[in-house]
Parts: structure tokens; sequence; C-alpha cells
């Protein structure tokens, strides 16, 4: 490249960056990558994600309809950004459309890139002229599947006929964007089911394994450890709280259980875990920082996942790249990271027992545990880390763009 040339930019566009989860991670994952490339400058744009956002047109609040939709300068974490509202933002089909604000600030750029867990966000870059490649999760009618089954009041009813709404918005937006990131098998299949094959391209947000490195064998770990959002239904930590009570009765003086996040389980969630006897047991950390993390990692004998739904499952990765045995429901993502019986072990979505008898059986065989545990490390090196996925997102931005790879 022309050292005097300027470099060509990207805008990250991601549903409200201020909430914390999986999207947000990849967020921060593709602007660190864009920056190092030294090929690009990147922009992140933070767009309404509810329904009462602060920069948005409320349709119950008429102070808000002769300001328009509002643009404010943020920042998390160090970055800073632009939080961009959207017209009507109580009804979630509003939260995708285009507003004339946003496309003109994207047209600013060479390449807009959003990021969101479902297809439907690709549509706020619907009218602008650069091209659009999005990084995509899952499907909404998959994400919302077990918070809405048996809901009959009225905001469930709502609910469920917007994700009929939103279904569709996911389909169509695919017809928009010029590439697809998707970060699992099964999302790769329908996408793939929908647009040209060509157009889909596998690669998960990357790990950092320089962070997130092997400790003592998973045979000498202190504790069954967990991280997510507990808060969040979809991680369906009530089956996490059974699967280890019957472990409780198999075992005598299992290892105690870890809990890690920034949102801690409901209190209907810490009532099981009185009921079923294992409250004592059980430890939740909260907001630790990477550090504390990745040692919370290293010292475990195996990680847990419970979840309903997952669109990847990044924090099994970070395990993996710790040295941690797996046991995950098969929900999703966990399909794409973990080799069943080989990185971990996989069971089905809401088994209890089968969670609790994999759990078992990684802790009852000590050099099993620890020769998966090297595997999983061995795997995230080589498909997981964030050179290996980093430069899928580069190889496809310097397509579109016309530009050249560096040589070597």
């Amino acid at each position: 490249m022309n050292s005097t040339a300027k470099p060509k930019t990207i805008a990250i566009v991601v549903p409200d960056l201020s909430t914390s989860g999986g999207v947000a991670t990849v967020a921060h994952f593709l602007r660190d990558l864009i920056s190092e490339s030294n090929r690009y400058d990147a922009d992140v744009i933070s767009v309404a994600l509810g329904s009462s956002d602060r920069a948005s047109v409320h349709l119950r609040a008429p102070s808000t309809w002769a300001d328009g939709v509002q643009v404010r300068s943020e920042s998390v974490n160090g970055v800073s950004y632009d939080h961009v509202g959207a017209w009507a933002s109580e009804i979630e089909y509003f939260r995708y459309q285009p507003r004339s604000i946003l496309t003109e600030r994207l047209n600013q750029y060479d390449l807009v890139q959003v990021v969101a867990g479902t297809p439907a966000w690709a549509h706020v870059s619907r009218h602008v002229a650069p091209p659009v490649t999005l990084q995509v999760a899952t499907l909404a009618r998959e994400e919302r599947t077990s918070a809405l089954d048996g809901q009959l009041h009225p905001a469930a009813l709502w609910r469920r006929w917007m994700t009929r709404v939103t279904d569709r918005l996911d389909h169509t937006a695919l017809q928009h964007v010029d590439a697809i990131f998707v970060e699992n098998q099964w999302m790769y299949d329908h996408v793939a089911d929908h647009v040209p094959a060509d157009d889909v391209i596998f690669a998960p947000p990357g790990v950092d394994t320089e962070q997130f490195t092997p400790g003592p064998p998973p045979s000498d770990g202190e504790y069954i450890l967990s991280v997510g959002r507990f808060a969040d239904p979809r991680k369906n930590v009530q089956l996490l709280f059974e699967a280890y009570a019957q472990l409780s009765q198999c075992i005598d003086e299992p290892p105690p259980l870890v809990l890690a996040g920034r949102s801690t389980p409901s209190p209907g969630a810490w009532n099981l875990a009185k009921e079923l006897g294992i409250r004592s047991a059980i430890t939740f950390r909260a907001d630790v920082s990477k550090d504390e993390l990745a040692d919370l990692y290293r010292n475990a004998a195996l990680y847990v996942v419970s979840s309903d739904e997952e669109g990847l499952g990044l924090t099994i990765l970070e395990a993996m790249a710790s040295g941690r045995p797996v046991v995950s429901t098969a929900c999703g993502g966990p399909s794409t990271t973990v080799l069943d019986g080989k990185t971990g072990l996989l069971v089905p979505v809401g088994d209890a027992e089968g969670l609790a008898a994999a759990m078992q059986d990684i802790l009852s065989a000590p050099a099993r545990a620890d020769t998966i545990g090297k595997r999983g490390r061995e795997r995230t090196e080589e498909l997981f880390s964030l050179e290996a996925t980093g430069q899928r997102f580069l190889n496809t931005y310097a397509q579109l763009l016309a530009s050249p790879l560096p040589l070597g």
C-alpha cells in the first residue's frame, strides 16, 4: 500500500454497545482487529436496541417528537462511539428500519460491517451505498423460543407476533448485504440455503489464546465453573442447579460450583438452589476483570454450559483455550466449538440428568479430563485464535474493497 494513501474506513454498526453480551464482545473484537491491521480505520456506531432507548423518538413521550432521532456521543470501556436512536422505538419493527440520519452517516464510509445477534439488524443499512457485511449468530425465532414457550399473557402474545415479523426480516435482510459472517455450522447451513454459498463465510469471533492459557491440569481443578449473564432465561441456570444437585447425589463432596458474570441468577433460581440443598456449594462472582476470569478458567476442573440457545458460546472457547474440558447442552453454537467426546461432552437441551452424568463422567476419569483439556486447547489455537478467525474478516474486506492483500 502507498504510505501516503488514506486508509479506507469501516463503520461497525452494533445494537447498543453500552450493553454487555456476545454481540458487544464481537464488536470490540472487530474494532481491535481492524485497527491493528493498519490497513483500515474503524469507527463504531451504536443503534437503538430497546423500547426506552435514550436517543429515540418515543410514541409515549411527546416531548421527544420535535427533536427527532438523536445522535449521542458516548464511550464504554475506553471506546468512543456515536449512538443513533430510532423512530417509535417502543415497536421492535422500527428499530430495524433505516433512518436518514444514520444512512447519511454510513454513506461516508468505504464499508459497513453490521454486528448483530440476528440478521434483521442489517436492514438499518439497507439504503447505504458502500458494501455491507453482516456478522450474525442466530435467528430471532431460535433465540426466543425458550423464553416464549407457554407464555399466554398479552405481552408474550405481542412478543410472539413480533418474533414472526422479525423472522421475516431476518430472511429479507440477507438479500441486502454483500457478505455474511456466521458463527456456527447450523447457521451457515441455514443462510447458505437463502443466499449464494460464496457469500457466506464461517468466521466466529476469535479468542485471545495468550490471555486465556492452561494452568494446572483439570484433574487438579478446584471447582466447576460456568460463566454468563445468568439473569437471561436462555442460560437456563435452573437446569445447571438441578444437574449439580443430581451430581451431588452421585459423587461424595463434588467440587463446588462457581458462577461468574454480569448478572446474578434470578431470586427464583436461588430459591431452587436452596430447595435442592445446594445453595451453600454455589458461589457467584460478579463483574470479574479479564485477568480474574482467566484465573477462574485456569483453576477449574471443568466448564459447564446449561443454555437453551447459544449463537456460538464465546465462553466455551475461553474455557477450551484454558485447557478445560467442557460439558454443554447441544444448543446451537456449542455443537460447532465442542467435538463431542474429544474436547468435551454434549447433552440434549433441557436434560438435567444427562448434564449431571456428563459432569460425573469427566470428574471420575482424571486422565481423560486432562486429555480432553489438551485437545480443546489445540483446537482453539488451530481454528479459533484471534489470528485464525480475524484473517477471514480481513480477507473479505479486501475483496469487497478491491484492495490487494499484503505479501506473505
